[in-house]
């Protein structure tokens, strides 16, 4: 069985129980999966809760019907939402801006500042195309900047070690 039909079965057999009561009755299961899972439930209106106080109460009742009805249920639930949002679809303009002061510093031939900033961008961006395109240009950058090499007969004066 998975684990939200275990729980569900739990809260139905066990009603009133709370999110913590409900993890340790569930060994075999880690803490945080299992309160996870209890959540989810709410959210997919297997379970209710009620506020009793400092905590929730949760309540269930027993799936029905096979195993696998259930599991193919929380499938189309996930199907049902759509893959882009329109935050992913429009360009952050934050974004956009830190690609051009990349773009300028590139051109500067300041390329590991360069790398830099577009790795910024990376990280606020939330487009998929944007940020290929975004690595592709850091890629490009840190292709450019001159590697930094080690002198090897290098001297130092006693009591400066160097790391090597």
């Amino acid at each position: 069985m998975s684990l939200l039909k275990d729980i569900q079965i739990f809260i139905a057999e066990n009603p009133g129980l709370t999110n913590k009561q409900i993890a340790a009755s569930m060994p075999q299961y880690d803490v945080n999966a299992v309160q996870r899972g209890v959540c989810h439930l709410v959210k997919l209106n297997r379970a209710t809760r009620q506020h009793n106080g400092k905590c929730y109460q949760y309540f269930a009742k027993a799936p029905g019907g096979d195993v696998s009805e259930g599991r193919s249920a929380l499938k189309i639930n996930r199907a049902d939402t759509p893959a882009v949002s329109e935050q992913e679809e429009a360009p952050n303009p934050a974004v956009t801006r830190m690609m051009d002061k990349a773009q300028g510093l590139f051109e500067k031939g300041l390329y590991q500042r360069a790398a830099t900033v577009l790795m910024d961008a990376f990280n606020r961006s939330k487009n998929e195309e944007q940020r290929m395109k975004i690595l592709i240009e850091r890629q490009r950058c840190l292709s450019m900047a001159p590697k930094v090499k080690a002198p090897s007969d290098a001297w130092c004066l006693a009591g400066r070690a160097r790391n090597v």
